[in-house]
């Protein structure tokens, strides 16, 4: 079982069991004909939930988004993995070392993770942290030429972690050429793409793409845009509302032409 499904005593967590209890639960009742609403009155569980539950055939799925979540100790479980395989056993010694380097949480989440080590519940080194998911999204949004020598090493080493993500990154990128270069008679070659590749969202948006593929290869395949009629949009809505729903018609009328 990974480490992150035991507490501090190396037996399962009680959300783990909560999960395969609620999971099985909702899954047994739904593929008895049961609607989400229905199962979530029974269960007396967030209807959200309930359809997270019947959505999600593995269980396992669920866990580690839940048991692998991101912590402060993270970025510092290697360097007391590797102090305490070098004979440093004191939680609070480890706890003062990484708290120069920079570590903000509690001496508590140390000292767990030392107990963890000490009764040889975690006995392999702990993997790299991965960087949290809005910073590698910011890096796969970003282009290449615009990344920092650090962020250009991170991509790298997602990309090598994980196949599917390597693949995604290839997609976005492509896609921000088709808008940057206005190749919008590229677009189906795209989606074509992307239909070969066992990646669920990038699938489900090239699939809305379709819905409206006369206007969004339109856009795609001009220079012109409706940022200036949204920004006046904007403009008008600040301007009424800056009165308080009290201005007449002839005053709004006025500021707009006055750009005050």
């Amino acid at each position: 079982m990974p480490d992150g499904f035991l507490d501090v005593r190396g037996q399962p967590r009680r959300i783990v069991a909560t999960i395969r209890e609620r999971h099985q639960a909702v899954q047994n009742l739904h593929a008895e004909g049961r609607s989400l609403r229905g199962i979530s009155r029974d269960l007396d569980l967030d209807y959200y939930a309930v359809r997270r539950y019947a959505r999600t055939a593995n269980v396992d799925e669920l866990l580690v988004k839940v048991t692998q979540r991101r912590t402060r100790l993270d970025d510092y479980k290697p360097y007391i993995y590797d102090r305490f395989t070098h004979g440093c056993r004191n939680a609070s010694q480890l706890f003062r070392e990484v708290r120069d380097q920079g570590f903000r949480g509690e001496r508590t989440a140390v000292s767990r993770y030392v107990r963890l080590l000490r009764d040889g519940v975690v006995t392999t080194p702990p993997p790299p942290a991965l960087p949290k998911p809005r910073r590698a999204l910011r890096w796969i949004m970003t282009h290449p030429q615009r990344l920092r020598p650090d962020e250009a090493v991170g991509v790298k080493e997602i990309r090598a972690a994980c196949p599917e993500l390597d693949a995604t990154v290839d997609h976005v990128r492509a896609f921000a050429n088709l808008m940057h270069e206005h190749r919008g008679e590229d677009l189906l070659t795209w989606t074509a793409g992307i239909d070969e590749e066992a990646l669920p969202h990038l699938s489900r948006f090239a699939h809305g793409l379709r819905h409206d593929l006369d206007a969004v290869t339109a856009g795609l395949s001009s220079s012109w845009s409706s940022g200036q009629v949204e920004g006046q949009v904007t403009r008008m809505k600040l301007l009424k509302r800056a009165g308080y729903g009290r201005a007449k018609l002839d005053l709004l009328r006025t500021r707009i032409l006055l750009r005050t």
